[in-house]
Parts: structure tokens; C-alpha cells; sequence
């Protein structure tokens, strides 16, 4: 094992059936982002460069979960035992990228979280046409929980409202959304 590299606390999270984060505990990671010639630019709220995490051996990291490391927050794609032991973890995860926001949910407290701005995006009918150019925004479902049309975004001082979800992004960790400046 190498103890030493494990220098970073980690907080284990899951979403919950009410798509709210509930924190598990926390463990001492390694981590460390994958190395490419040239990783591709984000084109959304997840970084395409993966992130490999070292962790202790707990049941309670798998697939599905994430780990928050500080203001860094990563969906774990994988977690295998890497000695065979139950004594080490070898975690591939995503890390979410984006500006800091305030999500303002009708009749709910603001809750902080991270939001990617596609400005000018492509808007397209059911035909598939471009008609239209508008703000899309990806969200972390672990921060916003699901994000409903009228709601509100606060990013950079700049307040938007959610006029409708774009088609078929909702996966169960980001949702797209279309946006107007209110």
C-alpha cells in the first residue's frame, strides 16, 4: 500500500431516493488525473480527462457514488479492490467542471452548486432543425437534485431562469437545461 500518497480527505456521498446527497463518511484518498497528450476541452459539466483515485479498502465506495475532495466533486465510474486484500481501492472516476452557481429552487433555501454555460447553443425542433440560439446549462443532480422549469440559477451575478429541460439529457447525474436571462 502506499499510505504515504494517501494525503487527501474525501467525503463519501450518495444520492438518496429523494435525489438529496446524503455524506456516508469520509476516507483518505490519492488522486490523480489521468495523463493524455492532449486532454479534450469540456464540452459540458463533465471533464472527458478521467481521474484515477487510491482510497483505503470501504464497502461503501462503489460505483454510482461520489467522492468530494474540498470544492472537487467526482462520480466514481469504477472501484475495484486493486490488491485483492480488501486493503487498497483503485477508483476511475469523472470529475464535474463548471463555474460556481447558486441553484434557487421556488419556496426552497439556495443551495450552492456547479454549472457549465453553453452560450448560444443550437436550439432544435423536433425535426432536429436549429431555430433558435439559447443558453443551455448542465447540472450535477447530487447538488441541484432535479432542477424544475421556473426555477433559477444565479451564475456569476447573472440570474437565469430554467424554461424547459433539453431532450434526453437527464441520465441520473446531470440534467440539461435551457435557460433566459431574467
Amino acid at each position: 500500500m502506499r499510505a504515504g500518497r494517501l494525503d487527501t480527505p474525501c467525503a463519501i456521498i450518495s444520492l438518496n431516493a429523494d435525489l438529496c446527497a446524503e455524506e456516508l463518511d469520509w476516507v483518505w484518498c490519492g488522486i490523480q488525473t489521468k495523463e493524455s497528450a492532449e486532454p479534450p476541452y469540456p464540452a459540458g459539466l463533465r471533464n472527458p480527462a478521467k481521474v484515477a483515485i487510491r482510497s483505503w479498502y470501504d464497502e461503501r465506495i462503489r460505483q454510482g457514488r461520489y467522492l468530494r475532495a474540498g470544492c472537487r466533486l467526482f462520480h466514481i465510474d469504477s472501484a475495484r479492490d486493486f490488491t485483492g486484500t480488501k486493503a487498497e481501492l483503485a477508483i476511475t472516476a469523472t470529475e464535474f467542471v463548471g463555474e460556481c452557481a447558486e441553484y434557487l429552487p421556488a419556496g426552497q433555501p439556495p443551495r450552492p452548486c456547479r454549472v457549465f454555460i453553453s452560450y448560444e447553443a443550437p436550439y432544435r425542433d423536433e425535426a432536429g432543425q436549429a431555430t433558435d440560439y439559447r443558453d443551455r446549462a448542465e447540472v450535477a443532480l447530487i447538488e441541484t437534485g432535479r432542477v424544475q422549469v421556473d426555477d433559477q440559477l444565479r451564475v456569476a451575478g447573472v440570474l437565469y431562469t430554467v424554461i424547459s429541460y433539453a431532450d434526453d439529457t437527464d441520465d441520473g447525474i446531470v440534467r440539461g437545461l435551457w435557460l433566459e436571462r431574467a
